[in-house]
């Protein structure tokens, strides 16, 4: 009945995406050296700056922190003496110890060996390398080194904008600028499958094999300043064809918090809801929401939880969340159900103050019993949560 939905999980964490985002850390002693590294980015070029490390008369950098920055992941084998880096059309690998690297399938001679090290706090190895390879491995060039100030220098470093996931061997990835989605075997150039047709802020892509067979591919984008608005988009495919598509803007609402029901795939424009059969990709019922909600046509909603009988929808506009009968179409505004009338007074508050898309009415569905369906309520007031319920039987 309730399933967190790739959608919401994209969007939750899509800020990370962001190469203004904070990067994972990687302790190690400060160091009296330092680097300084020219982006080519948007809206300008700007300058990166971190410590690099004297090791044996050659200055390295820490390759996991600064391939982070470009959203450049290491794996290890079983050993731990290999490490695999993995980006968006980049792939190279280094070893403890040697000289020899591997970058995007040739073999490169560093100038002084990789170490690894066990530092506090790090489940990896952290991988040191001499600056210029890492400088190169990631597509800049290295500049020199400046004796008075410590500082070893990069340039035509290109800030990352193709936000990827890898699904059975395969890279799936979607720019920012434009909105072009590829795929990448890791091998070959990337091969265009589907444009959005717009730029995006930050976003996220999930991709998944149903188990009919069918590829659906989930992009969430939260756009604005500063972020507030969400997006979704949905593609799916059968034999390699794309046969469905959806897209859903919500603006500041909230997602789909469900994108399968008895497997059947959801899709939800914010006005209505197709269930998809899995494997054939037929819709196979339709649902208006927009008559569910009665507020008028030109409402949205996402779905917040499903049964047989019954949904929670909450609306895009006003944030306030509804139960419906399916079987009749009628619903009703929860909260003016189930709270008291000093509650009622507190989120009626709330939901006009001008953040109110962050707490909504203050109601998270939990679990149905029965004909009950359980919620916490946490008071915009500042007391403590506590559990509320609602009678399925009083909507008829």
């Amino acid at each position: 009945m309730f399933k967190k939905s790739a959608a919401s999980i994209l969007l939750s964490t899509a800020l990370l995406c962001s190469p203004l985002a904070t990067y994972h850390t990687y302790a190690a002693a400060k160091s009296d050296y330092h680097y300084e590294l020219s982006i080519v980015g948007e809206p300008a070029p700007y300058v990166q700056q971190d410590d690099v490390y004297m090791h044996g008369g050659t200055l390295y950098v820490q390759l996991n922190a600064l391939a982070d920055r470009y959203w450049v992941q290491p794996s290890f084998d079983a050993t731990g003496t290999r490490a695999g880096f993995n980006g968006w059309l980049k792939k190279f690998a280094v070893r403890d110890g040697s000289k020899t690297a591997i970058v995007d399938g040739k073999v490169v001679t560093m100038s002084k060996p990789a170490y690894f090290k066990k530092e506090k706090d790090n489940k990896q190895p952290v991988v040191y390398v001499p600056f210029p390879f890492a400088i190169e491995a990631l597509g800049g060039t290295y500049t020199g080194y400046n004796a008075q100030t410590k500082t070893v220098t990069a340039k035509n470093m290109q800030t990352p904008h193709v936000i990827y996931t890898t699904h059975h061997g395969i890279m799936y990835g979607v720019d920012q600028n434009g909105g072009d989605v590829f795929t990448w075997d890791g091998k070959g150039k990337p091969v265009h499958i589907l444009s959005l047709h717009h730029d995006l802020d930050s976003c996220g892509i999930d991709v998944e094999t149903t188990p009919g067979g069918l590829l659906l591919i989930t992009i969430g984008n939260s756009y604005g300043e500063p972020h507030l608005n969400s997006e979704v988009y949905q593609f799916l495919y059968k034999n390699g064809a794309l046969i469905r598509q959806n897209h859903a803007d919500y603006r500041p609402g909230h997602t789909d918090l469900l994108d399968n029901y008895k497997g059947k795939i959801m899709m939800n424009d914010s006005h209505i809801l197709r269930l998809i059969e899995d494997g054939s990709g037929n819709v196979v019922q339709t649902i208006d929401l927009t008559r569910l909600g009665n507020k008028g046509t030109d409402q949205q909603y996402s779905i917040e939880a499903m049964d047989d009988d019954m949904m929670l929808i909450r609306n895009a506009h006003d944030f306030e969340l509804s139960v419906a009968n399916l079987h009749t179409g009628h619903s009703a505004v929860l909260y003016k159900q189930i709270l008291s009338a000093n509650e009622k007074k507190d989120v009626e508050w709330s939901l006009s103050g001008a953040d109110r898309f962050m707490g909504a009415d203050r109601l998270t569905f939990q679990k149905r019993v029965g004909n009950t369906l359980y919620f916490t309520f946490d008071p915009p007031n500042g007391d403590a949560s506590r559990t509320v319920t609602y009678d399925l039987n009083q909507l008829r």
